[in-house]
């Protein structure tokens, strides 16, 4: 049997990192490390190997804070022998320095560092995969345009629901079903997003309906489509007609 790795996405909404849940994040760390979990320890996370393993939150980096509560719960555990393995996503400056100087004055309790974003054996962790949209528009008459949302595809969504790609079309036939929200703006220019046709299902059964006749300016003008998935991500196509 061959090794099976997770990885750990990183998904941009707005220029911004969509925050998976600490608890999600953690344990997907926890098997692409291989990490082995201590569900009675309120402070470490597991073993990975011999070492104990302390998963730092992934909304931010590794701190000196962060070495100084570690350095804390080790004054509470003086027959505490292993050595110690931190996880992180991003670290400060001062944290190489400070784990160099620890090392040379601690036989026992040594600190070692994953680092996700660098690491050369773990670093596969991230990955970004933004959703997609394939959209058609084309203008009806001087005044009127035609939007039709032919195919979307949420990445996000469907490792949290653990799908193969492979099956995708089976298991979600509709790809509507991923989408919370459409808005489109008949002028758009780059800056503001200006409403002019929102659809937004009212009842959680219900699906966006994914075609629109919107009225347009007479002259050439920008459409964008702006779709928001069920996970709040945002996808912005742009159309001259």
């Amino acid at each position: 049997m061959g090794n099976k790795y997770y990885s750990f996405g990183i998904y941009k909404v707005n220029d911004y990192d969509l925050q998976l849940l600490k608890t999600e994040a953690i344990e997907l760390a926890v098997q692409h490390i291989g990490i082995q979990r201590i569900r009675t320890d309120t402070f470490f996370d597991g073993y990975l190997g011999k070492n104990l393993a302390k998963i730092i939150d992934f909304n931010h980096p590794l701190t000196l804070l962060d070495l100084q509560l570690l350095q804390d719960e080790l004054k509470k555990r003086p027959d505490e022998d292993r050595d110690i393995t931190i996880v992180c996503l991003g670290k400060e400056l001062a944290v190489d320095p400070y784990i160099d100087d620890w090392n040379k004055k601690h036989p026992v309790n040594k600190l070692k560092l994953i680092e996700l974003k660098t690491d050369k054996k773990y670093g596969n962790f991230l990955i970004h995969k933004p959703a997609e949209a394939k959209i058609k528009v084309q203008r009806k008459s001087n005044n009127k345009a035609l939007v039709e949302i032919q195919d979307f595809i949420s990445p996000t969504i469907i490792e949290r629901l653990d799908i193969d790609n492979k099956m995708f079309k089976v298991k979600i036939p509709d790809f509507r079903c991923m989408i919370d929200t459409i808005l489109i703006d008949n002028s758009y220019n780059s800056k503001t997003f200006h409403i002019v046709c929102s659809d937004v299902p009212q009842r959680k059964d219900d699906l966006v309906k994914g075609k629109y006749e919107i009225e347009t300016p007479s002259s050439k003008t920008r459409i964008a489509v702006k779709i928001i998935d069920m996970l709040g991500e945002e996808v912005i196509n742009v159309f001259e007609v």
